[in-house]
């Protein structure tokens, strides 16, 4: 194959141009240095210091002089455009573009694309360029940290708002939250980073989201004009609650099977699938608040004993008439078992005895408890006392969860319809007992079908939330109190965040 050109030669007269010619079209501000870049950016950051904890891996990050992220000598990457489209939709969840600088990003990406540094207005592209560069990473850690765990963190907040006097010297504080939520570590730095420079900033912070109805709906919610700043308020405080992830479980709108607690609406929802049983429930007191946890209900126990509490048990000391009553009895570690009578209050306070409750209709844990591993010693129970769960408020016990509906729960727990085990069951939480003594004595029960303890297999998950903005049990989104105050510290710890 040939070509033939018909025009005539012409000789091009730039072909002895060297670089040099060109040094007269250069123009001192549109001069990039790399070098005044990170000078400016080392002055930002003494300037500005570390005002937030995710601030720190900003900081880190240029400190170790590594790779410019968002620009180049070329200009500002897209990915730059992606994050500020992400940027400018954080009021949708309540919280302050202020913190992410949006509105100085966008400026400085017009600034930087359009060459704006001449004119009366001019600014230094070197100065512009470095302070978008920074701006960005910190809005991008800020938001990828918060977005992916929470700004807040509960298990820190929670345990250090309740002091408590060991002695005249001592003070510490009492713990009420076991939620061991996973907090942003220098791996997720890295990977989000390395995000960046993949071009999937997108793809990744879309997923940050968090996922689940009640975050959607929560989010309309907080899109209606007509909400009161108080509605406002509470509504983020519960988007926050959304975004934490546990280290141990998944969101339990993730699991076919779960129990979920919630405390301001004193009311309890155990999911099967499609099946749902909703209960009204007693929680602690003010003074004796239920943790915040999640765990696995692995045993239910039958007609179970009660170790009172120390604090409870020092008061009974000498009130034997109403031991007896109660079906109580002394448990001394050396000498065994003991009639009330035989108690001594310095032996309870030094714990060499104890003041068990047998089981039975008048003990205060009822006629079964649901048992899950947890520091505090709490669980779900059956109680003496049904007619209190009618109440309005319910903020009760001292610190378990009294469920409205104990048999019905125990049947929830089972995984297979087993016909002889519900009726042992069933026998077992109604059958006529006074105390121990008693029951061994009365020729009317049968003791073949009673049963003491059931595994459960699998175990259930268990969720002991605090959401003041929670579907009833009908779905519709409901507002309840803040019964211990949380939403009130919440909303001062994330003050910096919200607008």
């Amino acid at each position: 194959m040939a070509f033939v050109s018909c025009h005539e030669k012409y000789d091009n007269p730039n072909h002895n141009l060297t670089e040099d010619a060109f040094a007269e079209l250069r123009h001192d501000e549109y001069y990039v240095s790399s070098d005044e870049i990170r000078n400016e950016i080392d002055r930002i950051i003494g300037r500005e210091g570390i005002a937030l904890s995710m601030d720190k891996h900003a900081h880190n990050y240029y400190k170790d002089k590594k790779r410019l992220m968002w620009i180049s000598k070329a200009g500002v990457e897209d990915r730059a455009d992606t994050l500020l489209r992400y940027l400018k939709e954080a009021s949708e969840f309540g919280l302050d573009t202020k913190m992410f600088r949006t509105e100085q990003i966008e400026s400085d990406i017009e600034c930087v694309r359009n060459l704006d540094v001449l004119g009366d207005n001019a600014q230094d592209l070197n100065v512009v360029m470095a302070r978008l560069e920074y701006n960005l990473t910190k809005a991008y850690f800020r938001y990828s940290s918060g977005m992916n765990f929470g700004f807040v963190n509960p298990d820190y907040l929670f345990n250090s708002l309740e002091e408590y006097s060991v002695d005249s010297v001592t003070t510490k504080f009492r713990q009420l939250c076991d939620l061991r939520v996973k907090r942003a570590d220098n791996k997720f730095y890295s990977s989000i980073i390395a995000k960046a420079f993949n071009d999937s900033v997108g793809d990744f912070l879309r997923a940050s989201r968090p996922k689940g109805t009640l975050h959607e709906e929560l989010v309309k919610r907080l899109a209606i004009n007509s909400l009161t700043d108080s509605q406002r308020l509470k509504t983020i405080c519960n988007l926050e609650r959304c975004r934490w992830r546990l280290k141990t479980h998944s969101d339990y709108e993730s699991y076919k099977k779960y129990v979920i607690v919630n405390i301001p609406s004193y009311t309890l929802k155990a999911v099967d699938g499609k099946e749902i049983l909703n209960m009204r429930i007693g929680v602690g007191a003010v003074s004796t608040k239920t943790p915040l946890l999640s765990s696995d209900i692995m045993r239910m126990d039958l007609n179970p004993q009660w170790i009172i509490p120390k604090n409870i048990a020092k008061g009974m000391v000498h009130s034997y008439n109403y031991m007896h009553r109660m079906g109580m009895f002394i448990l001394d570690k050396k000498l065994g078992k003991l009639p009330p009578e035989k108690a001594s209050y310095e032996k309870i306070m030094n714990r060499e005895q104890f003041i068990i409750q047998a089981g039975g209709p008048k003990n205060s844990l009822g006629r079964i408890i649901f048992r899950f591993d947890n520091n505090f010693s709490v669980f779900l129970h059956d109680t003496s006392t049904p007619w209190m769960l009618q109440r309005s408020r319910r903020a009760i016990s001292h610190g378990c969860v009294r469920v409205e509906k104990p048999l019905d729960l125990a049947l929830f727990m089972l995984e297979e319809n087993d016909s002889q085990l519900v009726e042992r069951i069933t026998y077992s939480m109604t059958v006529k007992l006074v105390n121990e003594k008693d029951s061994l004595k009365n020729s009317n029960i049968d003791k073949k079908k009673l049963i003491n303890s059931v595994k459960i297999k699998p175990s259930v998950p268990v969720f002991i939330t605090y959401y003041t903005v929670f579907p009833d049990s009908e779905g519709i989104m409901r507002e309840y109190g803040d019964v211990y105050g949380y939403d009130k510290a919440m909303i001062e710890e994330l003050s910096p965040f919200v607008k």
